[in-house]
């Protein structure tokens, strides 16, 4: 059902789809013949940046007061952005600040959709002990987080950008972003200082783990080299249309270094984007850390996200969250208020 305030803007949408169309007749005709493949092409930009109704002023009203920014309208695209720049990332020493106009902030859009009232996009800026924090608060928010990316390019603080977005009403979109930001300002008041360190885990100085244990809960068939052990899952996929699959790079993998009693656990899932929200999920509910959510192809099929992950603790403790994190993907188990 489309909107009431929105039918105005797709009215105005075939209007000007209809002019780019008769544009792009005029530009590709040659002698009396016409180039149509490329009449589709203004059609689709046109949907894509016409479709989208007016940010109602009420709306951004309330999107400032629920965030507590102040946000900018943009009326060629329909969209209202509110940046909320973060100055512990600007820190370089006590006496040297970079400009939070290198794109040192986190930042938030929303416009008006069509199948829903609206959407977001945005991105957190994130310190290194702010990650796995936020993204859990996002997640439990109800809003997807699609990409984790280091963005350190200077001297100073290593920073993270968390890419989110939802769908659903201005307010409750609001309302999720917020308690991202909320969450940022908890962790800092909790250390009371920025952290120019970055958190890594602890580097097992000698490793003798036993795979049977492992191989038991995980289902999986691991090897130990130098007393590391290593297992992986493979899935397939299709790359400029020829079939791919483990031996290159489309795989779950994991691998456990130090003691049975003491051991480091680190590897990478790949999903789907329609899994990728519930293995994030799942991750975090079990104490997974989350390093980096990024693609390793481009124009693969189906569409692949990579989401490397690192715990610590006993090698039997943590084969058992990553066992709950697989079970949990092919729906043998289900996230507290989900529906197998």
């Amino acid at each position: 059902m489309i909107g009431r305030r929105n039918r105005g803007s797709l009215a105005l949408l075939l209007k000007s789809c209809l002019k780019a169309w008769e544009h792009e007749q005029r530009m590709w005709a040659d002698g009396g013949r016409l180039f149509s493949r490329f009449l589709l092409g203004p059609i689709i930009a046109c949907s894509l940046t016409g479709a989208m109704g007016a940010v109602p002023q009420q709306a951004r009203a309330s999107i400032d007061r629920i965030t507590g920014g102040k946000g900018a309208y943009v009326a060629d695209d329909g969209v209202y952005k509110v940046v909320f720049p973060r100055e512990e990332a600007t820190i370089v020493t006590d006496d040297q600040t970079l400009s939070p106009s290198l794109g040192l902030n986190s930042w938030v859009a929303l416009t008006s959709a069509v199948h829903r009232e609206a959407i977001l996009t945005g991105q957190f800026l994130l310190l290194d002990d702010e990650i796995n924090a936020v993204l859990t608060v996002a997640l439990d928010a109800g809003l997807e987080v699609t990409g984790l990316a280091a963005s350190s390019v200077f001297e100073g603080p290593r920073l993270q950008t968390l890419d989110v977005t939802g769908i659903g009403r201005f307010e409750s979109l609001a309302a999720a972003f917020r308690k991202g930001l909320d969450e940022i300002r908890r962790v800092r008041r909790s250390t009371n200082r920025p952290s120019t360190k970055f958190v890594l885990p602890a580097v097992p100085t000698a490793s003798a783990i036993d795979a049977r244990p492992l191989d038991a809960v995980l289902s999986m068939r691991g090897v130990v080299i130098g007393g590391v052990y290593k297992a992986a899952i493979g899935k397939r996929g299709v790359l400029h249309g020829e079939q791919i699959g483990r031996e290159m790079g489309m795989s779950t993998w994991v691998s456990f270094a130090g003691t049975n009693d003491r051991a480091l656990a680190q590897g990478e899932f790949v999903e789907a984007g329609d899994d990728l929200t519930k293995v994030l999920k799942a991750l975090r509910a079990k104490g997974i850390n989350i390093a980096s959510i990024r693609n390793h192809t481009l124009g693969e099929h189906p569409r692949l996200v990579f989401v490397r992950f690192w715990g610590q603790g006993t090698a039997l403790e943590l084969a058992k969250a990553l066992r709950y994190v697989l079970d949990v993907e092919v729906g043998a188990i289900a996230l507290p208020g989900t529906k197998i």
